[in-house]
């Protein structure tokens, strides 16, 4: 019994210490955006969003993502490809309402290091200007 118990611990502590928090930096550009008018008066937009992140792990990823933005809310899946060629799927949202700055970013699936290992971030837009089409984020990840 004291064996199993034993097992059973190390296995727990294996994999706490596994599951690494990490931060990242990201910079990004908004490209073919296009944009129209709803009924209710607010505006839909969908847009490619071109970025480049480096994450406290000293992975460093080029990335692409496909975003819409209807009624202040952000949802979009993205695919990044870091320096080993190992490719991360994500999602990424934000209600934009009263001029919240924090949204989620999902790993929900990836090759190499990304397989089978998800992640939750809050990230924070430090800098944005929809008019240029540039921005800047950080976040906060927990695998």
């Amino acid at each position: 019994m004291r064996f199993l118990v034993l097992i059973v611990s190390v296995v727990c502590l294996s994999s706490s210490m596994a599951a690494a928090d990490y931060t990242i930096r990201n910079v990004y550009k908004f490209e073919n955006a296009d944009m129209v008018a709803t009924h209710n008066g607010s505006n839909a937009m969908n847009a490619t969003v071109i970025g480049y992140s480096e994450d406290s792990n000293g992975n460093k990823a080029s990335l692409k993502c496909v975003v819409n933005v209807t009624n202040g809310k952000i949802s979009g899946h993205c695919q990044g490809k870091d320096q080993d060629g190992d490719i991360e799927y994500t999602t990424v949202s934000r209600d934009m309402s009263g001029g919240n700055k924090q949204g989620t970013l999902q790993r929900t699936g990836g090759t190499g290091k990304y397989a089978g290992s998800p992640s939750t971030c809050v990230y924070t837009v430090e800098l944005s200007d929809f008019t240029v089409g540039v921005g800047y984020l950080t976040a906060n990840c927990k695998e």
